[in-house]
């Protein structure tokens, strides 16, 4: 199905839809007008963008799942406080995406829903807005990749092994304490733009800014926060395959304590193929609170992504210092592992992990220690090229350094998908 850019227009309504249906649902009218100028930045930065595309076809791709989901301890409690749940789930995205050369612009609007008759208080829509744009010239590339949601903490406190986030960027801001029932706020603007000044030489330079909101706040478990961050550097042509980054950074954490950070990497990456990379990285961040003494820490990133006919691989391990929920700065380690094989033309097998483990950099902070695992298996059946049947098992475990045991929860989901766009 082929459109024009009347899409861009409808999308931009989408999100005015969601907003409304979302401040609804809260009753905060106050906290919605908070982040909506954001939100309604992207709508005019991608209106903006149309233009350049107002020749473009427009593609559209939905998703549509829907099946039954089970987990036998859905806030990952300790022992003797678990919450089972059983239910219907259905998952609905469309995509709808420029087909042009130079020029692509790509709008993804979806709506999550969970039935659990059993927990009926567990119930949730949940609602998600991506806009990614980019443009390339034959020495320039641009672009800006934007993103809204609103979730139940539980889904956005306990990440699972879906890739969040490319090589390095991890894109996980979960502190995991779910003392009370609450829901997740999230608007992430991400502007980009490269420059090649000459054969071997490209200028880069970055910006992200994230804003991050709760209905319900606790001090210490649950608490807004917002980051600003800015990258430039030059990246060194070394070979036709690979090269070397230097780059510097600043940013502003606001959390219950404000914060100014500066660091600097280098970073070394060698493409393989235009889906094949691998990247090392190594640098080091100062954080200067308002309150306490500055912190010094070293960070670094070492992975890749590689596909080949029948699989496609992603292997990530970061260690980065940034604010979470808890409403503090952690430094993160965090290891993201997955791996799909195609075992035939129809059958496909999942494997995937997320380990990380947080630390506090602030000395007055109460947050403990935290340790996070998520681990999946799943496999999917393709009954026709539109049609397929899913299953999947999930295991979760969590360690705070304050409590007297770890807590862990196993989950099972099986259901059906239809994707009439699907190329493979």
């Amino acid at each position: 199905m082929l459109y024009r850019n009347p899409l861009v227009t409808t999308s931009i309504a989408c999100v005015q839809r969601l907003r409304r249906v979302a401040v609804r649902r809260r009753g905060r009218v106050a906290n919605a007008g908070r982040s909506s100028p954001v939100v309604y930045g992207c709508a005019v930065a991608l209106a903006m963008a149309s233009g350049s595309a107002s020749s473009a076809n427009w593609e559209v791709a939905p998703v549509v799942e829907v099946g039954y989901l089970y987990n036998d301890n859905y806030h990952l409690e300790l022992p003797g406080g678990e919450i089972d749940v059983s239910g219907a789930q259905a998952d609905v995205a469309v995509t709808f995406r420029t087909v042009d050369p130079r020029t692509t612009v790509s709008l993804t609007p979806r709506i999550r829903s969970t039935y659990f008759p059993n927990e009926s208080d567990e119930d949730s829509n949940d609602y998600f807005f991506n806009v990614r744009i980019d443009d390339e010239t034959p020495r320039r590339r641009t672009g800006l990749a934007a993103e809204y949601s609103q979730e139940d903490v539980v889904r956005s406190e306990f990440p699972g092994t879906e890739v969040e986030g490319g090589l390095g960027d991890p894109d996980v801001l979960d502190s995991g304490h779910i003392l009370r029932r609450s829901r997740r706020d999230l608007v992430r603007v991400a502007p980009y733009f490269s420059y090649d000044a000459t054969q071997r030489t490209t200028l880069e330079l970055e910006a992200r800014y994230i804003d991050v909101s709760y209905d319900e706040t606790l001090e210490g478990f649950l608490q807004d926060f917002r980051e600003i961050g800015l990258v430039a550097g030059a990246a060194f042509r070394v070979t036709p395959r690979s090269s070397v980054a230097v780059r510097g950074e600043v940013a502003q954490f606001e959390t219950s304590t404000d914060a100014d950070a500066y660091g600097a990497h280098v970073e070394w990456a060698v493409d393989y193929s235009p889906t094949s990379r691998f990247y090392l990285r190594l640098g080091g961040q100062r954080t200067e609170p308002e309150r306490g003494d500055t912190d010094n820490n070293f960070i670094a990133g070492i992975g890749g992504r590689w596909q080949s006919q029948r699989n496609r691989l992603f292997l990530d391990f970061t260690r980065t210092v940034g604010p979470v929920s808890a409403g503090t700065i952690v430094e993160r380690h965090q290891l993201r592992f997955r791996l799909n094989h195609d075992i035939s033309e129809r059958v496909t097998a999942l494997i995937g992990a997320r380990i990380s483990r947080n630390e506090s950099i602030e000395e007055e902070s109460t947050y403990p220690t935290r340790e996070y695992a998520a681990a999946e298996a799943g496999i999917e059946w393709r009954i026709q090229r539109q049609w397929a049947l899913f299953g999947s098992y999930t295991y979760r475990w969590q360690e705070y350094s304050d409590e007297p045991t770890d807590a862990s929860a196993n989950g099972f989901l099986i259901g059906v998908r239809y994707e009439p766009r699907r190329v493979r």
